[in-house]
């Protein structure tokens, strides 16, 4: 039985030299890891920043695997009986190299992402920054892999501009296929950016949905209503909605209460009696605040009553539904003890014989 190859002593000498290539390649890859996780991350970990341990881990492995895939392709290389089929040869490695070098730039680019967001982000006041990150590495992904895949289609002799041309009708019709979903996207960068409103604070929209921001993404953003449910608003229409935030510039309200006495009531009683109540009110529940002076104004001759509105504070907007809920116990257990009056609604009648009657 005869072999259609036999290699002789000079080709086992070749294919020795192309395994001690590799294995010397190998060993290096090998001595590349050992320095870097070894020695390198004891001179890292003396630095005050972590950006270095965090570039030496994204390298680490990627190096390595640098190192192997050039030992494999010189040693490939050598062989005489790949000569009919090196054009192929180096194409794969070349494709492989593309590959490795997108996979090292993202690597990297996460690494000081990562970097920026535990060092940098959380020592500053804003979370514009914290909501940036993520957008900004999937950016990045995508840059990086569209570039690498152009020089690719470059070094295999591929067209671009079909391509090119393919993907410009196909992003048109894609963005009119998402249009909705990108515009809130655009709305959601734009609430971020702008720093409109943040999370925690509570705030009310133009029509009437109100409550503690939960969450701002970037397609929608969660707002938890006093009553404890969940509304999700479009980040479309937040940007165009009419928004009172609460929180700023002060999370304290100021609210007003309205009443009436009635017209036999003496108005100087009435003015002291209700602010004293009032002070007692924001004295009394940790909602309100005590440091503000109640303010009382009489506001017009009514039907039945002298209208008035007297105005309290409370510490946050939540706050303002206990102190009128308690304000207005008081109030009316007060004006029984001093004897002041609020009418119900009366009409006066005058009949044909002239005698008026209520």
């Amino acid at each position: 039985m005869q072999f259609a190859f036999q290699p002789t002593n000079a080709d086992w000498i070749r294919w020795g030299i192309s395994a001690a290539i590799f294995a010397g390649f190998l060993g290096l890859a090998f001595l590349s890891r050992f320095i870097l996780k070894g020695i390198m991350f004891l001179f890292a970990r003396k630095t005050k920043t972590t950006l270095d341990d965090k570039l030496i881990a994204a390298l680490t492995p990627m190096i390595f695997i640098i190192l192997v895939v050039g030992g494999l392709w010189i040693a490939l290389a050598r062989l005489t009986e790949l000569t009919p089929h090196v054009d192929i040869v180096h194409k794969i490695f070349i494709i492989l190299y593309i590959g490795i070098g997108a996979v090292t730039a993202v690597r990297v680019a996460h690494a000081i992402l990562a970097w920026y967001g535990e060092e940098i982000a959380t020592k500053t006041e804003s979370d514009i920054d914290d909501k940036l990150i993520p957008i900004f590495r999937r950016v990045i992904d995508v840059i990086i892999y569209g570039i690498a895949l152009m020089i690719l289609f470059n070094r295999l002799n591929i067209p671009i501009s079909p391509i090119l041309g393919a993907l410009g009708i196909g992003g048109v019709a894609v963005a009119l296929a998402l249009q909705p979903t990108i515009s809130n996207f655009l709305s959601g960068t734009y609430v971020v950016t702008d720093a409109v409103i943040r999370k925690g604070h509570y705030i009310q929209l133009d029509n009437g949905f109100e409550g503690f921001v939960e969450d701002i993404g970037w397609r929608t953003t969660k707002i938890r209503s006093w009553q404890g449910n969940l509304i999700i608003v479009p980040n479309g229409k937040m940007a165009d909605s009419v928004i009172t935030d609460f929180d700023k510039p002060d999370i304290s309200v100021a609210f007003a209460v309205d009443c009436g006495v009635s017209y036999e009531s003496d108005l100087q009683k009435v003015e002291q009696v209700t602010i004293e109540v009032a002070k007692k009110v924001l004295s009394e529940f940790p909602e309100g605040d005590s440091s503000f002076e109640p303010v009382l104004r009489f506001k017009k001759f009514d039907d039945s009553n002298i209208a008035f509105s007297i105005v309290l504070k409370s510490k946050d907007r939540p706050g303002q539904f206990v102190l009128k809920h308690e304000f207005i116990k008081a109030l009316q257990s007060r004006y029984k003890q001093e004897g002041i009056d609020i009418q119900y609604p009366v009409r006066k009648l005058i009949f044909g014989n002239g005698i008026p009657r209520n």
